[in-house]
């Protein structure tokens, strides 16, 4: 029998970010909007109960810092589930249906793939506009085409497998046998993957913010407050330092959650 593992340390710490972030307001009196004006760009201080230090407007660093990673969290949590649902059907109808509609439907994710990332989300910024709506389909339009060739891989896989033989030899209806045989044998994967997946897309909100190409003035994510805080680095490092630990803690984390369910994926499927 194999022995239970331990739940890692990656695993205690992201879910004391989510409760942090869910409920950590509370003990502050600023709302991330407030101004300070008598304590513009001050350093933490606990006798302001500014504990992590205002910005050049005098906003309160932690409570901003709590909006920003529900901000940040939530795209990616968003995203990630888009670009997992549409890559998974995409990907099991590609390698379900196999031949010509593969091979045309695989050719389709290379052209995305091709396509400048930076360019295509300036592009969507001029048509859409600026905002979270935009964010969710920028990130998104990225998020899938992995996902889509992770699946297409194990669908094709799953095919060759002597039960789907079998079930089609029996003269199994072929969205029945997708829906109990293939599907079933291709989601674990993916959702492994999906842990991983979650800290990238975290990173791309983050880029796209640190440009000035996603979430927007008033309100903060953790790009946009490490963009502020690059500009005020020499005389206010805090405002820099505290947003990128973090981005640090959220990333680190959630890979380190990702390769941990990839390892026990990998021992319960050996």
């Amino acid at each position: 029998m194999r022995r239970a593992s331990r739940v890692p340390l990656s695993v205690w710490l992201i879910a004391a970010l989510v409760v942090w972030a869910c409920v950590g307001a509370v003990v502050t009196r600023w709302a991330p909007e407030t101004l300070d004006w008598g304590h513009m760009a001050m350093s933490p201080s606990w006798r302001y109960s500014h504990w992590f230090g205002t910005d050049r407007l005098g906003r309160d660093l932690y409570a901003r810092c709590l909006a920003g990673t529900r901000i940040s969290l939530g795209i990616a949590l968003v995203a990630g589930v888009l670009s997992v649902s549409f890559g998974t059907v995409y990907g099991v109808l590609a390698g379900f249906v196999g031949g010509r509609v593969d091979a045309w439907m695989m050719r389709c994710v290379d052209v995305v793939y091709a396509l400048p990332y930076v360019f295509f989300v300036i592009l969507l910024t001029v048509v859409a506009g600026r905002g979270p709506m935009m964010l969710f389909v920028a990130i998104a339009s990225i998020g899938w085409l992995t996902v889509a060739q992770i699946v297409r891989a194990e669908t094709r896989r799953v095919c060759q497998q002597p039960f789907v033989e079998a079930a089609r030899v029996l003269g199994l209806a072929p969205h029945t046998l997708l829906w109990r045989h293939v599907l079933p044998n291709v989601i674990a994967p993916v959702l492994v993957y999906a842990t991983l997946l979650i800290p990238q897309l975290i990173l791309l909100e983050s880029f796209l913010s640190f440009l000035g190409l996603g979430i927007q003035e008033p309100a903060a994510s953790l790009g946009n407050l490490l963009s502020q805080g690059t500009q005020e680095m020499e005389y206010a490092p805090w405002m820099l330092l505290v947003p990128s630990a973090l981005l640090v803690w959220v990333v680190l984390s959630l890979t380190a959650v990702g390769e941990w369910a990839r390892a026990r994926w990998s021992v319960y499927a050996a």
